[in-house]
């Protein structure tokens, strides 16, 4: 478990590593404690979450490249990446909210509204539906979260839809 949150995730507290398995922690807890005493894993304190304790392979923490500025990944709402939401917030900023049981005049980003991430930020949410009896991806609702750049940002996204509508529909 510690070595797959540290592949996955490369910066990981307690939490992350035993995100849905709580009565893992303990044990968990004293493998970190042990791998940090022996130099293989390096405490970290990040900005924001002071109080939580994190861990990093020593060479995960070595000088990488940035992640192509135009990639553009269009989450599901079950991504690890955006499941453990107090992990999503801390590192960007942003706060999912998974809406498909909420009324449908409370929802703000739509029924199941995903997030959109573009290089190292979330820069929208949209609610999709695969419309299969006409072939289509229906976009119900476009919530933008990052500022600036958005024609740009626009034009990325909408490339990364016509990939996952084909990905979508494919039989």
């Amino acid at each position: 478990r510690l070595d797959r949150a540290l592949r996955a995730q490369g910066i990981v507290s307690l939490d992350s590593i035993c995100h849905l398995a709580a009565a893992q922690k303990p044990a968990i807890r004293r493998l970190v404690e042990a791998r940090a005493r022996r130099g293989e894993l390096v405490p970290l304190a990040l900005e924001g979450a002071e109080t939580i304790e994190h861990w990093a392979r020593p060479e995960a923490l070595a000088e990488r490249a940035a992640p192509p500025p135009g990639l553009v990944h269009i989450l599901s709402p079950f991504d690890p990446l955006v499941l453990p939401r107090k992990r999503l917030a801390l590192f960007f900023g942003y706060e999912h909210r998974f809406e498909a049981y909420v009324p449908a005049a409370k929802r703000v980003l739509g029924y199941f509204a995903l997030p959109v991430l573009i290089g190292d930020e979330i820069a929208a949410a949209l609610d999709l539906k695969t419309d299969r009896a006409n072939g289509r991806l229906l976009i119900r609702k476009w919530t933008w979260i990052a500022e600036g750049g958005r024609a740009e940002k626009k034009r990325r996204i909408e490339e990364a839809l016509a990939r996952f509508e084909r990905f979508q529909l494919a039989r």
